[in-house]
């Protein structure tokens, strides 16, 4: 439990979320929340969807949610970006050291198989706990096009477009913010023309990296992915539609950026 009196900050508002504060500071952050009708809307809708978001992962998904993908364990690896820059020297000094000595000492060991996580899990995930239902599928109708952009642009601290895909028979829907294994995320939702649903996901990245279009299969879902330096995107529907794949290619050839809503 977080114990803790004074102003009511960021991290006050992020252990309200997560329920880790005592009772007499619970009672201030609500206290501040009421007189805060916009704030308050937010934090509700940000423990909604952590709640609904781990109980459909748990119930829906094969694959757990990882306990990178918590809000608490995104908020730690960012804090950790602000480390000193002499820290690192050190750190890194450090390692090198160490890591000379073990390759010395096993120059001529195989290294051991290690199994890796399957690229965008995290998207595959929140395509399985919010896409396929229709009452929580999205926290921003299309009808709030733009206050969506703008909000999940402030979100992922990029400028992010919608992309407009009526062009090849995708009906947009709606979005949502999200928290990604990495960082900050968001997800765009739309529909083909028999209903089904189709959603383009994008996060930050803790490592900057580029890649170009891949694809992976998850039961009978289809997710296309593609990074592109601080960006990573996914395009996922159902494995049997085609408008997914097509959107994927438009998408990826333009940097994740199309002709917004």
């Amino acid at each position: 439990m977080m114990l803790r009196s004074g102003p009511i900050g960021d991290d006050d508002i992020q252990a309200f979320i997560d329920g880790r504060l005592v009772p007499d500071r619970q009672r201030e952050v609500e206290a501040f929340l009421a007189a805060e009708p916009a704030l308050r809307h937010r934090v509700e809708q940000q423990r909604a969807d952590t709640e609904a978001l781990r109980a459909a992962a748990q119930s829906r998904s094969a694959e757990p949610i990882p306990p990178s993908l918590r809000l608490s364990e995104v908020r730690r690896r960012r804090s950790a970006l602000y480390i000193g820059r002499y820290q690192q020297w050190a750190a890194g000094l450090c390692l090198f050291a160490v890591g000379g000595l073990l390759g010395a000492l096993l120059f001529r060991q195989e290294p051991a198989p290690v199994a890796a996580r399957p690229p965008m899990a995290d998207a595959v995930v929140a395509f399985r706990a919010f896409a396929g239902r229709s009452v929580d599928m999205v926290e921003f109708p299309a009808t709030q096009a733009a206050a969506m952009r703008q909000m999940v642009s402030q979100h992922l601290r990029h400028d992010i477009v919608v992309p407009d895909l009526s062009a090849i028979g995708l009906a947009f829907r709606g979005g949502r913010l999200l928290a990604s294994d990495e960082g900050p995320g968001g997800m765009f939702v739309y529909a083909d023309p028999v209903g089904e649903p189709i959603a383009i996901y994008v996060k930050t990245l803790t490592n900057s990296r580029k890649a170009e279009l891949g694809s992976r299969q998850d039961g009978a879902i289809t997710a296309y992915f593609w990074f592109t330096g601080e960006l990573g995107y996914a395009v996922l529907g159902p494995s049997k539609s085609p408008l997914a794949k097509r959107a994927a290619e438009q998408l990826a050839a333009t940097g994740g950026k199309r002709t917004g809503l």
